[in-house]
């Protein structure tokens, strides 16, 4: 089953928006490593960025580019959109695990 991958390469200057095209098992999204070949597929060496599962971060120096984020994956019967009024919401009420006691 296909899965189209709608993400933003966010330079400093611009952001672009892009698609990708991943093959998924039927009722299933696509992991972090079926997204990171995609980008590779696309001459983007990215790395997943651990605090967040969306984001990618450039994976050597040259990279013209500051991260890559996903906003919408789409296999025709499931589709995942991040809510980003929720997620700001959430972010500020709860607590900052960087701030000082």
């Amino acid at each position: 089953m296909e899965c189209i991958v709608k993400f933003d390469i966010v330079h400093n200057q611009e952001t672009k928006s892009l698609r990708g095209l991943v093959f998924v098992d039927k009722d299933s999204m696509p992991g972090t490593d079926q997204l990171t070949d995609m980008f590779k597929d696309m001459s983007y060496q990215v790395t997943a960025d651990s605090s967040d599962p969306m984001r990618f971060l450039p994976a050597g120096p040259q990279a013209d580019f500051e991260y890559i984020r996903i906003r919408e994956l789409d296999t025709g019967e499931q589709k995942f959109t991040e809510d980003r009024d929720l997620k700001n919401l959430l972010s500020n009420l709860l607590p900052n695990q960087n701030r000082p006691i």
